[in-house]
């Protein structure tokens, strides 16, 4: 008997968007740093700290009980954690992902400035740029794993997932850029929102000549609106940001690229199904 996933729904596809835009909005954020623009810079960092916060609350409304949802908040540190368990790895490294952000962030922002005094020293912010740029592509790629590592779901576990949650991290992240005009992104866009629609349909294709849990959740994707929306919107993202270079096109490329993210990543998880017997 197949059955489909009632657990995870659009709260958790809102959840994951948000870390997607947060985890390269960051690594954009410390290349806008180095080459100077302090103002896109803050930008970046400031929304690598409200944006997993923000994933965090919603995680801890969706799976856990107020009094428990503290164990979110660097679970590593508690001694009772399960280190087998991809969540514990990824809300620690939500939990990490904010803290640089904030450390990164505050010198770049008047009057914290005064206040985070290690600013003054760039290789402190170096340091703290390229660590909070690694923590995001490792949240980027947390949002997939977690779900890959779920056996149950024939649908969810994939080696292909990952990579599509990289690249609808880059497209993300890029796209918030986009939004704000900022014309060197576009490639980026268009490769992340390229790769992230072609990766989706590879698994697609896979996942209809998998198990037959598989099969029914590719079927079923296939005939829904938001995965083929999703994919539509992706491509034209990547088609837009491609060959329209100007700042319009960029910022019509942002938007459509974030909105496929959130509409493949809600066909994804709405339609993981369980096999039982």
């Amino acid at each position: 008997m197949i059955v489909r996933n009632q657990v995870w729904g659009l709260p958790i596809a809102v959840e994951m968007t948000l870390l997607a835009v947060a985890s390269f909005a960051v690594v954009w954020a410390y290349i806008f740093w180095r080459r100077g623009d302090v103002k896109a810079a803050a930008v970046g960092g400031a929304l690598g700290v409200v944006l997993p916060a923000a994933a965090l609350g919603i995680l801890a409304s969706e799976l856990l009980k107020p009094p428990t949802a503290g164990i979110l908040v660097l679970p590593l540190l508690n001694p009772h954690a399960n280190l087998s368990s991809w969540m514990v790895w990824g809300a620690s490294g939500i939990s990490l992902l904010i803290l640089l952000s904030l450390l990164f962030t505050a010198p770049l922002i008047k009057p914290f400035d005064k206040i985070a005094v290690w600013g003054r020293d760039r290789r402190v912010m170096n340091a703290l740029g390229l660590l909070m740029s690694a923590f995001g592509v490792f949240v980027a790629l947390y949002t997939g794993l977690v779900l890959a590592y779920e056996r149950g779901i024939p649908f969810w576990h994939s080696a292909a997932v990952p990579l599509l949650a990289l690249f609808m991290g880059v497209a993300a992240g890029s796209g918030l850029y986009g939004l704000l005009g900022r014309v060197e992104t576009g490639k980026w866009i268009a490769l992340g929102s390229g790769l992230a629609a072609l990766i989706y349909l590879i698994h697609l294709y896979l996942s209809l000549i998998g198990p037959a849990a598989a099969a029914f959740s590719a079927q079923g994707a296939m005939s829904d609106p938001a995965a083929l929306g999703g994919v539509a919107l992706a491509l034209a993202a990547a088609a837009v940001a491609m060959f329209g270079r100007k700042r319009p096109s960029v910022v019509a490329a942002g938007a459509l690229a974030i909105v496929a993210v959130i509409l493949i990543r809600m066909s994804l998880l709405l339609w993981g199904a369980w096999d039982f017997p």
